[in-house]
């Protein structure tokens, strides 16, 4: 079995579509599509893209404004010193309210989608990070609306 054939591929869509299928659902949902797997052959597929970090984290997509958060922004942010990316970049994931940071490699140096719960919180965080001798120009976008959030499927 190679590590993403059809098969695997069509098991990460199904679960890309809901995390919440059921090793006997998506063994249905394969055989409507002419895969006769049985439902232990998808949980053994499941498992081993799990042990090989093909499938990385079982996570639950929240929505911002139900728990609490009123404003998202778009951070990029050019470091005075690009060497300092990991750190700066890690920082930054520790924060609960980071949904994603990245390293890049043209336009910024770390980019950052960061929730707050009011412009308040917003711009005493703007305040920090300007203040911080470690960064270069802070720019932000705030995001107004989001169209898509959720997992990416294989190609």
């Amino acid at each position: 079995m190679s590590e993403l054939d059809e098969i695997n591929k069509e098991i990460l869509r199904l679960l890309c579509e809901d995390s919440r299928y059921q090793f006997t659902q998506i063994q249905k949902k394969l055989k409507e599509k002419g895969h006769k797997l049985s439902r232990e052959a998808v949980e053994y597929r499941f498992k081993k893209m799990v042990e090989n970090k093909t499938i990385r984290k079982f996570a639950m997509i929240t929505d911002p404004e139900k728990i609490g958060y009123k404003i998202c922004i778009h951070l990029a942010l050019k470091l005075k010193n690009p060497s300092r990316r990991d750190e700066i970049g890690e920082w930054l994931a520790k924060l609960d309210n980071t949904a994603y940071v990245h390293s890049a490699t043209n336009v910024f140096d770390i980019g950052a989608r960061i929730f707050f719960k009011d412009t308040e919180e917003m711009l005493g965080f703007l305040e920090e990070l300007e203040g911080d001798e470690r960064i270069g120009e802070v720019k932000f976008d705030i995001i107004r609306k989001t169209y898509k959030v959720g997992p990416i499927a294989p190609v």
